[in-house]
């Protein structure tokens, strides 16, 4: 995959089509579904286990909240008795259990009874309570969970009186269905997190020196012997082609020439450092608007204290990135990665010990620089490490461990917060960023670098680049409006509207996971068809076309069942979308690219997105000002649906001129 391993022999071309295929297969998927099924038989044997102690465990609370609220209707009779007012005379019972049933939806009536006749009651008429109260009914199969309560006798005609109380039912599965969604985002978790441990280990233990070692075989055998293997592994395949490579040495040293050792990147290896550095800063996602909020209490208004923190990040995020991506070629991606994975670490460790505003601000800043610039650090490793044929599969093996970090890292976060504080979550985050400062020496290879160091380009440079009618027209009517409405309607319009509608926190949650579980699912195959299809702006086309389908389904009908196809349609049109972008956008330039590097390609595409997401909240919320959060949305599937049209016709009709051909006057630095 590395271009510097490439060699000069007549398999050059099998070799390369090899390389289109950087996942394995065959028996490798074999003992991944043997591990895959495994784990599910163990999760779903505790999960069983689970529910069970949890169905009992809430048989007892039920009964332990309808005492409670017994007891409180209890005391209203008690003191109206102690008044002197006759039981039957007692007025107001009905109001009183409508306000018990705002503050708990399962309680379904309540009575106030003596002698078996039931003289006041609220939820349900006397008529379908009498039933209920026969002793001699079937409790367990009834729909009605009943508990009476004895009115302490105060004199009077009080003897015998009772308040019963009933509760649907259906409320002790409730909680135990709710868990069982919880118990089902672990689930996943746990076997995405495993599959892509198994999948890592079997590629760079088996797959990538087995690869290798073909290549030099084949070589050797066509006696060229001009290759070694140079994929370190210390089990059978790498002793055996160790005494290989003495062999050839012994035949190259005869031939008169000098073999080079050849190895494999490690693409897979790149996409779980993509998803350690994405999952350290995930982790707190839940809980950093409080807990910004807290710390900058003493010094501006909460609300507004975090959400200047969590602005002045992206914002650095925006700024690092294209500078990042400028002089990336002479860093080497190895050591950006470790500058920006050690600065998150200290960024994190230090936002989880900040005492005061300022403080916060400067490590959130440093946790932003750190972000863009292991990020800028993988896209460029995997971009040296393709080509043309397997550049969009590329991108999006790391946009897999990016989403995969989208998913795991709040549902993880969130656990640790409520049980550990919200400081330890942080504090988890900077442990796994320094995790992955230790393991990019072994997943990431330096070796893998473009041909050629080129200078930084100048002012006319980037002119000469932005004068490319069609990259422009990528920039405006694919990459703003992709990050805009994705920012604005899944960030920000989504939760309003779902808590708004009066689902739980738990499941909006479940629903904002649907983005990064489809785009994960999706993502490999769609960019092997955009590969083998060679179209990446027809792909662009497709995710612009699948955004403004589903915000105008959500914003004509915003209910929870629409919002969860409109957000897995907008994982859908992101998987499609976004790594075809890069791909798009090089190629576009291509003639530039040989002349001034990928760097300031990628550094306008990157803070044209980074400026259109930071847009989108801002859009959204006007617009929900404007027209209300449903018209918010179908005003952004409007602007979606112009976007693609637009890109659609403009991308056909805009010269397919390269501003390279202008750029030869502007001279490098």
């Amino acid at each position: 995959m590395s271009r510097l391993s490439e060699p000069n022999s007549e398999n050059v071309d099998k070799g390369r089509e090899s390389r289109r295929r950087l996942l394995p297969r065959g028996k490798i998927w074999i003992l991944l579904l043997f591990s895959a099924i495994a784990l599910c038989a163990t999760l779903v044997a505790v999960s069983w286990r689970a529910a069970d102690l949890a169905r009992a465990d809430l048989q007892s609370e039920i009964t332990q909240k309808a005492e409670i609220e017994a007891r409180t209707l209890s005391e209203r009779i008690a003191h109206a008795l102690h008044l002197e007012i006759p039981v039957e005379e007692i007025v107001g019972f009905g109001e009183v259990v409508g306000q018990l049933q705002d503050g708990d939806p399962d309680l379904v009536f309540a009575a106030v009874v003596q002698d078996e006749s039931i003289l006041h009651n609220g939820g349900f008429s006397a008529g379908e309570i009498a039933p209920l109260l026969d002793p001699a009914g079937d409790t367990e199969t009834s729909p009605y969970i009943v508990t009476r309560v004895l009115v302490q006798p105060t004199g009077g005609n009080a003897e015998n009186l009772d308040i019963v109380v009933g509760h649907d039912r259906a409320a002790l599965m409730r909680p135990v269905t709710d868990n069982l969604y919880d118990i089902g985002v672990i689930f996943f978790i746990t076997l995405a997190l495993s599959f892509e441990l198994v999948l890592l280990v079997l590629t760079v233990n088996v797959v990538l020196p087995a690869r290798v070692a073909k290549r030099v075989l084949l070589n050797m055998r066509a006696r060229k012997f001009t290759l070694l293997h140079g994929q370190s592994t210390h089990d059978e395949i790498g002793r055996f082609m160790e005494r290989m490579n003495s062999m050839i040495g012994h035949m190259a040293r005869k031939a008169g020439t000098e073999p080079h050792r050849v190895r494999e990147a490690k693409l897979i290896g790149v996409r779980m450092l993509a998803f350690l550095f994405v999952l350290a800063e995930e982790l707190a996602r839940p809980i950093m608007p409080s807990f910004f909020g807290e710390i900058s209490a003493n010094t501006l208004d909460g609300q507004l204290g975090a959400g200047i923190v969590m602005a002045l990040q992206l914002l650095m995020v925006a700024v690092a990135m294209p500078l990042c991506s400028l002089f990336q070629e002479q860093v080497g991606s190895l050591r950006m990665y470790l500058a920006g994975a050690f600065l998150a670490t200290v960024g994190l460790f230090g936002t989880a010990f900040a005492i005061g505003f300022w403080d916060l601000l400067s490590w959130r800043a440093l946790s932003g620089i750190g972000y863009a610039t292991t990020f800028v650090a993988c896209q460029s490793y995997v971009l040296n490490a393709t080509n043309e044929k397997n550049r969009t599969q590329g991108t999006a093996m790391m946009v897999g461990g990016i989403m995969l970090a989208d998913i795991c890292g709040p549902a993880i976060g969130g656990i640790l917060a409520g049980h550990f504080g919200e400081a330890a979550t942080f504090l988890a985050g900077g442990t796994v960023a320094g995790l992955a400062v230790a393991l990019a020496y072994f997943l990431m290879d330096d070796r893998v670098r473009g041909q050629a160091t080129p200078p930084v380009p100048t002012r006319e440079a980037f002119r000469a680049m932005l004068s490319n009618r069609r990259f422009q027209v990528l920039i405006l009517f694919a990459a703003v409006p992709a990050k805009l409405i994705l920012s604005g309607f899944l960030y920000y319009l989504t939760p309003l509207i779902l808590l708004q509608s009066g689902a739980t926190t738990a499941e909006t949650g479940r629903v904002l996971m649907l983005y990064g579980l489809v785009a994960l699912l999706t993502g490999w195959a769609i960019a092997r068809w955009t590969d083998d299809k060679q179209n990446e702006t027809r792909a662009v086309g497709i995710g612009g076309a699948l955004t403004a389908v589903g915000l105008l389904l959500a914003g004509w009908m915003p209910d929870y069942g629409i919002f969860a196809v409109a957000i897995a349609m907008l994982g859908l049109a992101q998987a499609t979308s976004i790594p075809a972008q890069v791909s798009a956008s090089l190629k576009l330039s291509e003639e530039f690219t040989r002349s001034h590097g990928t760097g300031p390609v990628l550094a306008v595409l990157r803070l044209a997105e980074r400026l259109g997401g930071a847009l989108g909240p801002l859009l959204a919320a006007g617009l929900t000002l404007w027209v209300g959060t449903g018209g918010a949305v179908l005003v952004l599937g409007i602007i979606a649906a112009v976007a693609v049209t637009a890109f659609e016709l403009m991308i056909r009709i805009a010269p397919n001129e390269q501003a390279a051909k202008s750029g030869d006057s502007g001279e490098l630095s």
